[in-house]
């Protein structure tokens, strides 16, 4: 008995494909869908593939990606963000390098052998160390016994 090919997608009409490039997210497409078309009855399902091709439907017009509404705008806030970024690392760079001039002005100060503790001074205390205690070993008789994998 022969089979009957069935279609592989739904037919997607060029408003559709509009919609869906021009959407950020898949909840903000749901949403202009069900606006832009009331009269269609397709269930949550038939709008998430319509979404899911999003991709395709971007390399087959990818005229409508630099006409959309949305390009334009988030270039030129990404170019604001990008520029305070860069304000912001370049202060920072200036701090740090600030910071390691002090450092090392302070380091060359400083003398080269330190001062022996052995001196007893006001300033100076003894840190008492606890004695390191070996853990009790294990007499060698007693055997491990064997790991076992099961279900």
């Amino acid at each position: 008995m022969p089979r009957i090919q069935k279609r592989k997608y739904e037919k997607i009409e060029e408003d559709e494909i509009d919609l869906v490039i021009k959407c950020n997210d898949s909840h903000e497409f749901y949403e202009k869908y069900r606006d832009a078309f009331p009269t269609k009855k397709k269930g949550i399902d038939s709008i998430s593939k319509i979404w899911k091709r999003r991709g395709e439907f971007i390399k087959k017009h990818p005229d409508l990606i630099l006409s959309g509404e949305s390009a334009p705008g988030n270039s030129v806030e990404l170019e604001k963000l990008i520029l305070i970024q860069n304000n912001i690392l370049e202060e920072l760079s200036g701090v740090m390098k600030e910071h390691l001039k002090i450092s090392k002005e302070i380091l060359s100060r400083m003398p080269r052998n330190p001062p022996r503790i052995d001196d007893p001074s006001p300033h100076h205390t003894e840190l008492k160390i606890p004695d390191h205690k070996e853990p009790a070993k294990r007499s060698g008789t007693e055997r491990s016994n064997d790991i076992m994998i099961g279900s």
